[in-house]
């Protein structure tokens, strides 16, 4: 027979068993001071170090906000166990559908090195390496705060600081600090769009990957429920917001608050363009979908397009959606999410 003491010895040497144990039922019935010490019992490795490059040079507005609005909410915040937090990154998967399919979460990356720009607070940076035997992960941002909770996440995680390389970077940085050719896979999501020298950073993309190596890329989608529904219908007419604005500058007070310093969306061929122009053979291969835009789609659709308020540009993208097997909205063939998705090749 297992005794109280065993099971305690047991979550000691197991974190994650511990949890599992009170899923399961086992440990039924104990109080909630037994979880705080099971909790405690989550060991920790050795949190990476965080190098820093260019961060204090021509600090601009978009380092200022992101460094005070990280995307660390209170479900993350709230992770205490490697269980609590590989939870978390399966919620995010049906928060946000279409979402691991388009990016394609996490792929075969044995023994390449992956680099995530905008890594935040870890989240892909975290399934990357704990889902992928991926040799190295490189994680970038701009927020030093974000990358302290991410190398204490990693920690939670016990993962080998040989594995992780977390860079602090500036948004007026010249490039990053990584040698030519000598990256794998470039993970980079929703973060481009936010940036004021976007190009640049392609470029760098490009100097870094090595040749015959692709990168993963998602940028706010134009042919999207998000602006053609929830911006042009919901917001600027039935709301009565954002008057005298054209589609794309409302679009920006939309998405990461209206205080947010840049926030751009795109048509496919101006950010297909974009990435020709870095050196970059570029596809499209859809948006994913926030609850909100499908939510509104079900709400809103019959309304907007019968509303003399909303223009024609807005009703022939809504009368022009089709509906895969799982009716998710597409339009022109691909899906109509806020999350554009492309594939880079770099010949």
């Amino acid at each position: 027979m297992t005794t109280l003491i065993d099971k305690f010895r047991i979550a000691a040497r197991h974190p994650d068993l511990a949890v599992k144990f009170m899923v399961n039922g086992i440990l039924r019935g104990l109080s909630a001071p037994f979880w705080s010490l099971v909790v405690v019992f989550q060991r920790k490795g050795e949190p990476p170090l965080i190098k820093h490059y260019q961060c204090a040079k021509d600090h601009t507005q978009v380092d200022s906000f992101w460094s005070d609005h990280t995307v660390i909410g209170p479900q993350l915040a709230s992770v205490k166990t490697t269980y609590q937090d590989k939870k978390y990154l399966k919620w995010r998967f049906s928060a946000y559908p279409l979402f691991k399919e388009l990016m394609q979460l996490w792929g075969n990356h044995d023994g390449q090195v992956v680099l995530d720009y905008g890594c935040g607070p870890a989240n892909d940076l975290v399934g990357f390496l704990v889902y992928t035997k991926a040799r190295k992960v490189i994680g970038i941002d701009i927020s030093e705060k974000a990358l302290q909770f991410a190398s204490k996440r990693l920690a939670l995680h016990r993962v080998d600081p040989k594995r992780v390389e977390l860079i602090c970077v500036s948004d007026s940085a010249e490039g990053f600090p990584i040698e030519d050719n000598t990256v794998d896979y470039i993970y980079c999501e929703g973060v481009l769009h936010h940036t004021t020298n976007p190009e640049a950073i392609l470029r760098e993309f490009h100097r870094v990957l090595k040749p015959g190596s692709e990168a993963c890329i998602m940028v706010y989608n134009f042919a999207s429920l998000w602006l053609h529904l929830y911006v042009a219908y919901e917001q600027m007419v039935l709301q009565n917001k954002f008057s005298g604005m054209n589609i794309y500058d409302a679009f920006a007070k939309t998405t990461d608050s209206e205080a947010c310093p840049v926030a751009r969306c795109y048509k496919a061929h101006e950010f297909i363009s974009t990435c020709k122009d870095a050196g970059f053979r570029a596809e499209y291969v859809g948006g994913y979908f926030s609850e909100l835009e499908l939510d509104l789609h079900k709400k809103y659709k019959q309304s907007a397009l019968q509303d003399k308020r909303l223009g024609e540009e807005h009703k022939d993208f809504l009368r022009n959606l089709t509906f895969d097997e799982k009716g998710y909205p597409k339009y022109q063939g691909k899906h109509a999410g806020v999350g554009g998705v492309y594939r880079l090749y770099k010949g």
